[in-house]
């Protein structure tokens, strides 16, 4: 995974998801990755999650699976998350 350009920021993910107005943020910390709900609008975190890298599964075509937790996703995100999980950033539109 790439490093980031600040020792303190994380490498961040904003994925678009099935449900208007809300956006999917992902992070991660060493081996762990941390998954939100965020209100696209006033930049609040409606529900997070995290959970170690490599436990983190596609769940049908547009889902992921976090731990017990379904987060729905726009067509093609799911594929644009895993390309970053896998530290292909550049290809990534959205990345922070």
């Amino acid at each position: 995974m790439p490093t980031p350009k600040h020792p303190n920021l994380r490498p961040v993910i904003d994925l678009a998801s099935a449900s208007p107005g809300i956006v999917v943020r992902a992070s991660t910390d060493k081996n762990c990755v941390f998954v939100s709900c965020v209100h696209a609008e006033s930049n609040v975190v409606v529900s997070m999650v995290a959970a170690y890298s490599h436990v983190i599964r596609p769940a049908a075509e547009h889902a992921l699976q976090v731990g017990q937790s379904i987060f729905l996703l726009a067509h093609g995100e799911a594929q644009r998350f895993f390309a970053w999980l896998h530290g292909d950033c550049d290809s990534a539109p959205g990345v922070h």
